[in-house]
């Protein structure tokens, strides 16, 4: 099923997201920033000067630019736009779910190291294909099955692991790198759980990491 310009796939404000932005923040950049939901929010709760954004979906991007919480708009793929970023001048890049649609996030995530301030922090969501439900799946199903959403999501062209999510950002350059659960459930059963299993009940992290000062 394709998303929709209307659907709420496009129109999520990702507080997770936006709550790891220390500042002020002078510049911040929204990778796949759909409708402009994330940068509303930014605005509404961070100390911000220029919030930019960059849309793939053409018509999406069109209501990004309607969007007053964004100064600026660029539409089309971050791996072909990143040459018309200016080089060190965001104090912040937010990618929600992004790199995993990428032909080549490793080279893209270098690219964008050098569009951060010196000390400039990377804050991204990223799913994590090591958890039980795809495990049990690949198993006892014996498929490698794509959905809609998720983990699986059928748009989905690379896959990580905590390992390799680590592995690519230090090989990109990034320095303070921190890595945990997109969405930490704090009720005992799910904290024991994460005591246990560790990233097995993870389905997608939340990373930070920091260009070199």
């Amino acid at each position: 099923m394709s998303q929709t310009p209307e659907s709420t796939y496009y129109r999520q404000a990702r507080p997770e997201l936006v709550s790891q932005i220390d500042g002020p923040a002078t510049r911040v950049l929204d990778l796949g920033c759909g409708a402009g939901m994330v940068a509303a929010t930014i605005r509404a709760e961070c100390e911000v000067g220029e919030l930019w954004g960059v849309e793939v979906v053409p018509e999406v991007a069109e209501q990004a630019r309607q969007n007053p919480a964004l100064d600026q708009v660029l539409c089309g793929d971050i791996e072909t736009l990143i040459a018309q970023l200016p080089e060190r001048s965001f104090s912040h890049i937010v990618a929600g779910d992004v790199l995993e649609h990428l032909v080549d996030p490793w080279s893209v995530l270098a690219g964008l190291r050098d569009r951060l301030e010196p000390g400039g922090k990377f804050i991204c969501s990223i799913p994590n294909i090591r958890n039980f439900s795809f495990v049990m799946e690949l198993l006892f199903r014996k498929r490698f099955e794509y959905r809609d959403a998720g983990v699986m999501d059928r748009t989905h062209l690379r896959f990580f692991a905590r390992k390799d999510v680590e592995i690519m950002f230090r090989d990109a350059g990034y320095e303070d790198i921190r890595i945990g659960p997109v969405r930490p459930k704090n009720k005992w059963h799910k904290k024991a759980g994460r005591a246990l299993f560790g990233d097995l009940v993870i389905k997608g992290f939340l990373v930070t990491a920091r260009a070199p000062s």
